[in-house]
């Protein structure tokens, strides 16, 4: 038997106030939702273990602020990051329409990274934001991937961690 290969991997949590970064990544650690809503102060940090081909994993997950009046300081809490997810609000098309200022502010500060985005809240029926519209953005990015998500049912939360965990493995950048 192999020994397993243990490394640490920082990824940011990047999108709007409001759009569930929060309660994603809450979903992820814990397996539980909270359905009020608490800002994020600059930043909070989660850690969670994730084996992937026969390698720990240990995710530090930076859920960064997505109000404006943290923007000037979002560059300091991206350095060091191996990849993010990008998360937009499915039922809210500005939400959407910003992620690509997101992402270009995140390759600014560390290069071109691992993206998966997320179009999270898809449990709602009010969807404003389509497959289409994913496939469109991540054209733009190489390394990068789409999922529709939900924090309150679960909906490929943990599939949204385990796919930047591969992409970032993959593009080797951890090991």
């Amino acid at each position: 038997m192999s020994k397993k290969i243990h490394s640490t991997s920082k990824i940011a949590l990047i999108g709007d106030a409001r759009v569930g970064k929060t309660s994603l990544v809450r979903r992820f650690v814990t397996n539980m939702f909270d359905p009020s809503y608490q800002i994020t102060l600059g930043t909070t940090i989660m850690k969670k273990d994730v084996e992937y081909l026969n390698q720990l994993v240990t995710l530090a997950i930076w859920d960064i602020g997505g109000q404006d009046v943290f923007k000037q300081i979002r560059s300091k809490y991206y350095f060091g990051s191996k990849g993010a997810l990008a998360v937009c609000d499915a039922t809210n098309m500005t939400t959407y329409n910003n992620l690509e200022s997101w992402v270009e502010s995140f390759i600014e500060v560390v290069g071109k990274k691992p993206i998966v985005f997320l179009a999270n809240k898809c449990d709602l029926p009010e969807l404003q934001v389509t497959e289409d519209d994913m496939n469109s953005i991540i054209d733009n990015y190489s390394n990068a991937e789409f999922l529709f998500t939900s924090a309150k049912d679960g909906t490929n939360a943990e599939k949204a961690f385990s796919n930047i965990v591969r992409l970032i493995i993959q593009e080797d950048d951890i090991i």
